[in-house]
């Protein structure tokens, strides 16, 4: 009898240890420091995952008549006028091509990475009006997800939020163009070098008035639009408030070098969440940008680690394989690294 009872007790051990190695939800083991996400990787992770170019917030799949005009600027401020493209007759090879030219044209090497929305229009015929046009980051992106205009729809492209005269360094070199808020064709001067000062954009709108019978006052003038000759001596563009207020903080154009699109994440892959109580590890897949994120963003980076090796994703489309935090970190970290086009 006790040795049936001995075998029946090493079958029940058995079959509990075979339950607990097959079922494959979670584990327990001791996580080391070295292998949890540091607050610093967890910002990278999260920027990379969040940050698209503007060519890769573009929805080829829109099927309308829709028309998107667009410019180069590199992160040394180097700007040139980019294609009109048409979709959906657009794809990579006419992009490669465009920069090709560009670079004949100004021996400047742009990259995907350097495009940039102007706007996005639809304005459609005399007798046929589209809706007319959109031109601001966060209409593009909302535009992109279903293709349809809404939001903020003008008929005159301009380059909003556009910047006040108080945020012009008139010690730079360039000029600019200035108009009445809130008026369409409103240009008081299309021109006016920085060099001249305050007093020339005051004798420009005191004409302004006198030919239309106004009294607007400086308060109200915006400039939309520097014209400068940049680094590599390209003529080069600031449009909008946001850049106009980057160039005059020191006559320079230019964005961190890390502000770009240039790595990304290869999905699928698996990192860890960990029960701090239990070292309990319950592993989890992630697809897309937006599942990391949102994943992420549930705890704090002491109770995640990743399952190593991952592969990323360059401008180019060259893999990258990283096998620990510290190697993750380096290539995100240096990603203007990858910031190369083979066209």
């Amino acid at each position: 009898m006790k040795y049936f009872l001995r075998t029946l007790f090493f079958i029940a051990l058995f079959l509990g240890v075979l339950q607990s190695c097959s079922s494959g939800e979670t584990s327990t083991e001791t996580i080391s420091a070295a292998d949890k996400i540091s607050p610093d990787l967890l910002d990278s992770i999260i920027f990379t995952a969040s940050y698209v170019s503007d060519y890769n917030l573009i929805n080829f799949e829109c099927q309308d008549n829709v028309t998107i005009i667009s410019y180069f600027l590199n992160s040394q401020g180097d700007y040139s006028l980019g294609p009109t493209i048409k979709i959906p007759f657009w794809s990579d090879e006419s992009m490669s091509t465009s920069l090709k030219q560009i670079y004949a044209d100004t021996g400047v090497i742009f990259t995907k990475d350097d495009f940039r929305i102007m706007y996005v229009a639809a304005l459609g015929s005399n007798n046929n009006p589209g809706p007319g046009l959109i031109n601001s980051r966060k209409n593009f992106i909302d535009f992109f997800e279903d293709c349809r205009f809404d939001g903020d729809i003008k008929f005159f492209p301009e380059y909003e939020p556009a910047a006040k005269v108080s945020d012009i360094n008139y010690n730079c070199l360039g000029s600019a163009r200035y108009y009445i808020e809130g008026l369409d064709n409103s240009f008081i001067a299309d021109n006016i070098p920085l060099s001249s000062g305050v007093s020339a954009v005051m004798q420009a709108l005191q004409t302004y008035n006198e030919a239309k019978n106004t009294q607007y006052t400086i308060d109200q003038l915006r400039i939309n639009q520097v014209d400068f000759i940049s680094p590599g001596q390209t003529e080069s563009r600031a449009l909008g408030g946001e850049q106009i207020i980057n160039y005059s903080e020191n006559c320079a154009l230019d964005r961190p070098k890390e502000m770009n699109d240039c790595i990304n994440f290869k999905y699928p892959f698996v990192f860890n969440r960990i029960n701090l109580q239990t070292e309990e590890i319950i592993p989890i897949t992630v697809t897309s940008d937006k599942d990391l994120i949102q994943n992420l963003k549930k705890g704090g980076n002491e109770n995640l680690t990743i399952t190593y090796p991952i592969t990323l994703e360059t401008l180019n489309g060259d893999d990258v394989i990283v096998t620990s935090n510290d190697e993750l970190k380096n290539a995100l970290d240096n990603s203007s690294f990858y910031c190369t086009d083979e066209w």
